[in-house]
Order: structure tokens, then sequence, then C-alpha cells
């Protein structure tokens, strides 16, 4: 018999614990403020305390009950793969593409990160959740998040519209100085 039951969840409960408290620890230098105005660390000390603690709920539940799990598993690469790839494109893409497509995107990796979802129940995920966000953080948070971003714009592409201006006449003189 093993000291840990079911060392994959104990393992991961550690994991998310960890995760948790790397938030929380940068997130001190954000201002945190009150329920009623809060700043812009509040919401991620929020998190953060929440992440610590299901890791810990993981991590004791698996403690607790037997299993007859004996070793990590095989790791999903492709869906660790996928998920992290959806993370940084969000991160990447979210100015660019705007709140919606880059949801919409990130939404369908991880989805198809999956083997158990289907095209047509990710897409009406997808959409709804573009949705969602889109009314919930930018009409009702009022975040200034562009809800389709400048790459969609034609003009953005246009090497012609995106060519600086110079100026090639010189600075008139001053009526006192010679030249």
């Amino acid at each position: 018999m093993t000291l840990m039951q079911k060392p994959r969840d104990v393992f991961g409960g550690l994991i998310v614990m960890i995760i948790g408290t790397g938030f929380l620890v940068q997130s001190q230098s954000l201002d945190i403020g009150t329920a009623s105005r809060m700043g812009p660390g509040y919401f991620p000390i929020i998190l953060s305390i929440l992440m610590i603690l299901l890791g810990l709920v993981i991590a004791g539940l698996a403690l607790r009950g037997p299993s007859t799990e004996h070793s990590f598993g095989q790791v999903p690469w492709r869906g660790v793969l996928l998920l992290i790839g959806a993370v940084l494109f969000f991160g990447f893409a979210l100015r660019g593409l705007g709140l919606a497509p880059a949801v919409l995107v990130v939404v369908l990796v991880t989805a198809w990160s999956s083997r158990y979802a289907g095209l047509r129940s990710s897409l009406l995920l997808s959409i709804g959740l573009a949705a969602f966000c889109a009314f919930l953080f930018i009409r009702l948070l009022g975040l200034p998040l562009p809800l389709t971003g400048p790459w969609f714009s034609p003009n953005h592409w246009s090497p012609v519209a995106n060519a600086p201006t110079s100026s090639t006449t010189s600075p008139a003189a001053t009526p006192g100085e010679s030249r």
C-alpha cells in the first residue's frame, strides 16, 4: 500500500495551489479597492484565493480516499499544448482581433483539445461564450476592450494606409533670420 492513494490528483491539486499562490503574490502590488469600488487587484486576488482553496480540496480528497490508480498515466500532450497555445494566442491577439473573435477562437481550440467535444456543440459554446464575455466585460463592466479589433479593417493591412506621412517642405524662416 502506497502513502498517496491518488498521486495524479494530489499532484494536480498541488499544481493548482502553486499557480494560485503565484498569482496571489503577483497581484499584491495592485490596488485592491473595496467590494463596492473594486480596484485592478480585487478580482485577481479573489480568483487566486479560490484557486488555492480548490487545489487544497483536490489534494485533500485524493489523500483521503482509496484508489486503484498507481501512476500518473500518460500525459495528453495534444490537449496540454492546445490549452497552453490557446492562452498564449488570447494574450497576443486580444487587441488585434478584439474580444469576441479571440474568445471564439480560444473556446474552439480548447474544445478541440478534448476528444469528447463535437464540432456543433463547440461552435455553439464558443458563440455563446463570446457573446456572454462581450456583454459582461465590455457592456456591464465597461472594460476598454474592442469588440472586434483593427485586424478586421482592410486599412490595417494596406501598406498605403499605414505609410508614415512626412512633410518635405522645410520650415519657413522667421523674418529677422538670415540664411
